[in-house]
């Protein structure tokens, strides 16, 4: 409702701009928007208070609104919409979702752990599934792949292999090098009869043309894209984008981590000839979630709207639950997004992070944290536990970079390590706690990924990838900067004011 009286305030505004600009009256349009501009901003101010979000992200608002008006009014109809005040648009998401996890939660898929777990572990499973988190798999290896070779070379072989389907969804996909040798792959995959699925966001991957997407139409493979930004839909979408990646090949491999597609992604920028990044190889029964979630995502651009359409995704050939049963530990799949209930992924990582005893070490290219992350850092510094931050050294966006450097004064203050990556750009995304739990995903350490994104993470517990992910932090380490408080104090006042100005934006980012 209140954010229909806005939209009516901002459209009534434009319309009769429109008409009188048609009738040549210029005194009167200057007239009517000192009239109806003011009142537009103040909808909207109004709106924002009595949404009660978080005090940073209202001030952040109402600074824009009072120094831009008129970009901040646009800001607010295209980024500014709460989370909460979900649209028609994402319900229907939301109750499509739902239809299909009852299906699916009619399905026995024998997910139950066999081996146990450490005290610890089995509490954090537990109350990371009440905080919206997938069932806890074990039976499933995994394997850390390091960078864009190692990455590429691991899927494009798994697509080489697949016999019966391969589904493939990206945030960005380039129509680039890599991008082209993948896609041919894909083409003769399908012409070989396999069924292909190709899932990619509208906003991440907008450069993609017809003539790249086709030839895989005409190979016989379903290309969705995710919330086009042609959409009639975009003032409802266009700030929640589909940052996941996801492969999946024959139900039995699949691929998640940081790398979208894209020559960047292995050192070939100019602006960044060193990319580091991490992405997760696993097979076993934690894929079930994997699986379970691109098709929630695919249905759902597909607009598939009944039950029939749905259940011919339930058979053993999408969820084959094939165990590996020498795999130690165990796996569990988190993933939210705009129309879910409630933050998972941030919870799950506040929980994960909460339960140090020794250590927490993160890598992100964005830092944003939210009062409740920064706070948590804090005092676990303080406590005596050993926190590091992994940071980029070279960023990709000035706004984000300097945003994210206004936060490492009270974390240096308090006792945090933060190291930037030589002179490169580190795009990995993961949390490592006492060397026995670690996360890995799409999900930066920021505001957009814990609340606008569609996210998706795999936690780790107790297996030996997780001492892989320590191996890669200490050599990563090695090969960084440590930022030290003396340092750090002594940049110029211009930059301290750049990043003050940022951290006054951040929520909005």
């Amino acid at each position: 409702m209140k954010n229909r009286v806005v939209q009516l305030l901002f459209v009534f505004t434009i319309a009769a701009i429109i008409l009188i600009v048609l009738d040549k009256s210029i005194i009167s349009l200057y007239t009517l928007i000192g009239i109806l501009w003011p009142i537009t901003i103040v909808g909207i101010s109004f709106v924002i208070f009595i949404e009660n979000r978080s005090p940073q992200s209202t001030l952040a608002w109402f600074l824009v609104l009072a120094i831009l008006p008129i970009i901040g009014v646009l800001l607010y109809l295209l980024f500014g919409r709460s989370r909460w005040r979900r649209k028609k648009h994402l319900q229907r998401s939301e109750e499509k979702r739902m239809i299909f996890r009852e299906i699916l939660a009619g399905k026995s898929f024998n997910l139950d752990i066999s081996s146990p777990l450490s005290e610890r572990s089995t509490y954090l499973t537990q109350v990371i599934q009440k905080f919206g988190g997938g069932p806890v798999a074990n039976e499933t290896t995994t394997k850390l792949l390091t960078n864009g070779d190692e990455t590429f070379t691991e899927i494009i072989q798994a697509i080489e292999d697949a016999t019966h389907h391969i589904h493939i969804q990206y945030y960005i996909y380039r129509s680039d090098e890599i991008g082209t040798k993948i896609r041919d792959t894909l083409i003769r995959k399908a012409k070989s009869g396999v069924i292909v699925r190709f899932l990619y966001d509208g906003l991440g991957s907008n450069k993609l043309r017809s003539g790249f997407l086709q030839p895989m139409k005409d190979a016989g493979i379903e290309v969705v894209e995710f919330d086009s930004i042609l959409s009639p839909w975009l003032l409802e979408t266009v700030n929640y984008r589909n940052h996941r990646k996801i492969v999946i090949v024959d139900g039995t491999i699949g691929f998640t981590g940081g790398l979208n597609v894209g020559d960047e992604y292995l050192g070939r920028s100019k602006k960044f000839p060193i990319w580091r990044d991490s992405h997760l190889k696993i097979e076993g029964k934690a894929l079930y979630k994997l699986q379970a979630i691109f098709l929630e995502d695919f249905l759902y651009a597909t607009s598939r709207l009944n039950a029939h359409s749905w259940n011919q995704f339930m058979d053993r050939t999408y969820f084959p639950s094939q165990g590996i049963h020498q795999a130690e530990g165990a796996v569990q799949i988190v993933a939210s997004g705009p129309s879910s209930d409630d933050t998972s992924i941030r919870n799950a990582l506040l929980k994960i992070m909460g339960s140090a005893k020794k250590s927490i070490w993160i890598a992100t290219p964005y830092f944003i944290p939210d009062q409740e992350t920064l706070t948590l850092l804090r005092l676990s510094a303080l406590s005596g536990v050993d926190v590091r931050i992994l940071y980029p050294g070279k960023g990709d966006s000035i706004i984000s970079d300097q945003a994210s450097q206004s936060y490492f004064t009270p974390l240096l203050k308090a006792g945090v390590s933060i190291y930037t990556y030589t002179d490169a750009f580190m795009h990995a995304k993961i949390v490592l706690v006492d060397d026995e739990v670690a996360s890995i995903g799409t999900a930066n350490m920021d505001i957009r990924s814990f609340e606008l994104n569609y996210e998706i993470i795999a936690v780790l517990y107790e297996s030996k990838t997780v001492l892989d992910i320590k191996n890669d932090f200490e050599q990563d380490f090695k090969e960084s900067i440590k930022i030290t408080w003396e340092s750090f104090q002594k940049r110029s006042i211009q930059k301290r004011m750049l990043e003050s100005l940022m951290r006054l934006i951040s929520p909005l980012l």
